[in-house]
């Protein structure tokens, strides 16, 4: 991923994400090949809903990002990305575990079926509603042969140190209007 500063009326490209999808801070860690070759980990119900999503240090008026995580095929999460007044992005994602700790693959799905490079997200529920979003900073793998044993190896040695991740954002569970009773 590249540097990206979140900021209002600017397209989050790739979610970094992600979430996502998402990274505004610089050395996102992106690869040609996820952890797995194929989803072994299922689908997290937790994890599931409309997310309303800031970026860590954002700016005091920048507005959430909506982001809604859907259950797709085989072990699959459908992801969409949607700032306010741009056109949704869609990403593709799964999980992986190392050491007990989830990772999510997640990579771009572009409206041409083109797919991005994948990038690896470390999502951590806070509470039920509130989840933290980091993502691999690319300098605690630079050396990494990119294969998935190699990665999946790397992040098991550097699972602990505070440098493997990059505060990507925190994000608050939406209330679902489906859901919500009529008044």
């Amino acid at each position: 991923m590249v540097r990206r500063d979140w900021k209002p009326g600017r397209s989050a490209r790739s979610l970094g994400l992600a979430l996502a999808a998402l990274a505004f801070l610089p050395g996102c860690y992106e690869s040609e090949v996820p952890l797995d070759s194929t989803p072994r980990v299922d689908i997290e119900a937790s994890w599931l809903g409309t997310w309303r999503c800031l970026p860590f240090n954002a700016d005091a008026d920048e507005q959430p990002a909506t982001v809604k995580v859907e259950a797709g095929a085989e072990r699959h999460y459908a992801i969409t990305w949607q700032e306010s007044g741009k056109d949704p992005e869609h990403y593709e994602a799964f999980a992986s575990s190392v050491r007990a700790t989830a990772f999510w693959n997640v990579r771009e799905v572009k409206t041409t079926g083109e797919k991005g490079k994948w990038v690896f997200l470390r999502p951590t529920m806070l509470r039920p509603a509130v989840l933290q979003a980091q993502i691999v900073d690319q300098d605690a793998l630079k050396d990494v042969p990119p294969n998935s044993v190699a990665l999946r190896r790397a992040l098991e040695r550097k699972l602990t140190s505070p440098a493997l991740t990059i505060d990507f954002a925190v994000c608050v569970r939406a209330k679902d209007p489906e859901k919500t009773p009529a008044k």
